[in-house]
């Protein structure tokens, strides 16, 4: 039975580390490490995880703060096993994900195989409407071999593409990673990790697997940094940003505007630099989804993106004067959106609605009496165990 290693870079977020820390020690599959890369945290987080006392587990924690690819870095050159995943701190891993992922690359000779996940929105979140829920996407139960070349170019195409392994939804082979290593010097690339995670190991594979099931629950809280850079660009985004220190913001985003697509394209250029064959990034749905994304920070309030605006309205002006009012009409109809989805978000009499337009189950903790992310995982288990 090969050993399978889980990675959990945390910071700062020992409150949640308790409950992901142990979604990875009760997985039904025996030969596994836990690795915990503990970025320099000046909380409890090294007593959460003594309090655990498990032999599988191996703490390590940087001499200083890192930013966040040279944290998961750090962690990767620390970790014994055959197969890699990553775990971060605001999620929970279903008890059956690792087997289940090693099942199915056994069963498709692959050495790399992807997962759905659902999201669990904690009793900490800003809308207050949608604190404690659980939104489920629909699944099949099944898997499936895809051409890693073809979603390589989906997701070049189309950044917010939804089927690409990253390292916080997949298992993959020691293999892959050596080899993006020797290519590319490191195997996690700057700024955002799990994105460029994806396009490294769709690059470095012919094929991979994707389950069809959720097998761990993303957890949205007031900490998760992705969902602040999303909705506020507040503590938790501003957060990421100090491990970078030194560095100019046109180096860590796209046009140095500090938005998610913004780091996802630059994250997407600097991979592309290390393979020829490459695709090119899509410029026009990547400008576009700059545009949304700087229109969802202006419904939400966040401060400081006038600036963004003239930045992104100057690039267009000088160099794709022909998408200028697709551009327009893109920054009209994403406002309403935003808009609109800011007034169903709040009320919850809209959610059935919210969930026939999305295709997907919003559950409610009151309902489905969970209260945390490890509730709500029995409750996605429950579920699964349906189909």
């Amino acid at each position: 039975m090969p050993k399978v290693s889980i990675i959990i870079p945390t910071l700062n977020r020992a409150h949640l580390l308790r409950f992901a820390l142990k979604s990875a020690l009760e997985q039904d599959y025996q030969n596994l490490e836990i690795v915990v890369c503990d970025d320099f945290s000046d909380d409890n987080t090294s007593e959460v995880v003594e309090s655990f006392d498990d032999k599988r587990i191996i703490y390590i924690r940087t001499d200083e703060r890192l930013n966040m690819p040279d944290t998961f870095e750090f962690a990767l050159s620390k970790a014994n096993g055959e197969y890699i995943t990553f775990l971060t701190d605001t999620c929970y891993l279903l008890p059956k994900c690792i087997s289940k992922a090693m099942e199915e690359l056994k069963k498709f000779n692959s050495h790399l195989v992807m997962w759905k996940n659902c999201i669990y929105i904690g009793k900490d979140w800003f809308e207050i409407q949608r604190k404690n829920t659980l939104y489920l996407s629909k699944f099949t139960n099944k898997s499936d071999f895809l051409n890693s070349k073809e979603y390589l170019k989906r997701f070049y195409n189309n950044i917010r593409e939804p089927i690409i392994p990253k390292s916080i939804n997949s298992l993959c082979h020691r293999s892959i990673i050596e080899k993006a290593i020797t290519k590319q010097g490191r195997f996690f690339l700057y700024p955002i990790p799990d994105h460029t995670s994806a396009a490294t190991l769709l690059a470095n594979t012919e094929n991979f697997v994707f389950i069809d099931q959720p097998l761990f629950v993303a957890g949205l809280t007031s900490f998760n940094i992705g969902a602040s850079q999303s909705f506020n660009l507040g503590k938790s985004a501003q957060d990421f940003l100090k491990g970078f220190e030194g560095k100019k913001m046109e180096e860590i985003a796209f046009l140095g505007i500090y938005t998610t697509a913004s780091l996802i394209i630059k994250g997407l250029e600097n991979v592309r630099r290390f393979y020829p064959d490459c695709p090119e990034i899509n410029m026009k749905n990547a400008l576009l989804e700059i545009v949304d994304s700087l229109s969802k920070l202006k419904v939400y309030g966040a401060q400081g993106i006038e600036n963004y605006w003239k930045i992104f309205d100057d690039y267009v002006e000088r160099y794709h004067k022909n998408l200028k009012t697709e551009i327009f009409l893109k920054k009209i109809k994403s406002f309403l959106k935003w808009k609109d989805v800011k007034i169903i978000r709040s009320n919850r009499f809209f959610h059935n609605f919210e969930s026939i337009i999305r295709g997907m189950k919003i559950l409610r903790g009151e309902k489905y009496g969970f209260n945390n992310i490890e509730e709500a995982a029995k409750v996605v288990d429950a579920f699964n165990k349906q189909k």
